[in-house]
């Protein structure tokens, strides 16, 4: 028998890189990101396996049964049917999609769960082609420029909730480190709750095409100790 040729070992190889980089994601920094990111790595793990058996059927077929320099010409045993095999290959993918539905379901019945006592409530206005955040309760509104992206501090380990509203297109509250995507529709508003686990800053962006200056559509927000935050709140409200 002939030896696999070098290139059906170099597409291999290729194939198996380009599925390993695809599963890098950044490591989430909220509560709710993690449970994101537990999900993916289900359905990455799910993947994996279903392209371990497919890929190993067929490159065990294409081995064991590939022409070789003694090859009598005879076709290997026929099997017309197989009713055994038959169900098993149909149980298995049935079994596997209900049970991602239903994790699928469940994460996405906690990140829609709203809190009803969050620490900070911010008003998320997204507009051609920019951003304003308004703390609720006060009087302290950051409103940036395509030039210049606001900063939106919030604190670290309690309860957020952005409300998320558009007065013109739509757009969308994205940070990929949250792992979190929102859309900000006109005549409708939506919501996120989030529980940022590591101080940092975080870039934002706007994740829905809206026009001319879409790309500039940015913001940062920064989470700081709940000490830190309310410093800030207070020298923001003194000073407004």
């Amino acid at each position: 028998m002939r030896p696999l040729s070098p290139r059906i070992l170099a597409g291999a190889t290729l194939v198996l890189g380009v599925a390993l980089l695809g599963g890098c994601v950044p490591q989430a920094a909220t509560t709710e990101g993690t449970q994101v990111l537990g999900l993916y790595n289900v359905f990455l793990i799910a993947a994996a396996a279903v392209f371990v058996l497919v890929a190993g059927l067929i490159g065990w077929s294409v081995f064991r049964y590939r022409v070789g320099d003694d090859d009598d010409g005879q076709l290997p045993r026929q099997v017309k049917a197989n009713v055994r095999l038959e169900l098993v290959w149909w149980a298995l993918p049935t079994i596997l999609v209900i049970g991602l539905f239903i994790l699928t379901a469940q994460v996405l019945s906690r990140e829609d769960a709203r809190n009803p006592d969050p620490a900070v409530e911010v008003t998320v206005t997204g507009f051609q082609w920019q951003w304003r955040f308004a703390y609720d309760g006060t009087d302290v509104v950051i409103q940036g420029t395509p030039d210049q992206p606001p900063e939106l501090w919030l604190p670290v380990g309690q309860p957020v909730a952005l409300t998320l509203v558009s007065p013109d297109v739509i757009h969308s509250f994205w940070v990929p480190d949250f792992l979190i995507k929102r859309d900000l529709i006109p005549g409708r508003t939506n919501r996120i709750d989030l529980t940022i686990e590591d101080a940092g800053t975080y870039a934002g962006q706007c994740a829905e095409f809206c026009g001319l200056l879409h790309d500039q559509m940015l913001f940062s927000i920064r989470a700081v100790s709940p000490s830190a935050f309310e410093a800030w709140l207070a020298g923001q409200d003194s000073g407004s």
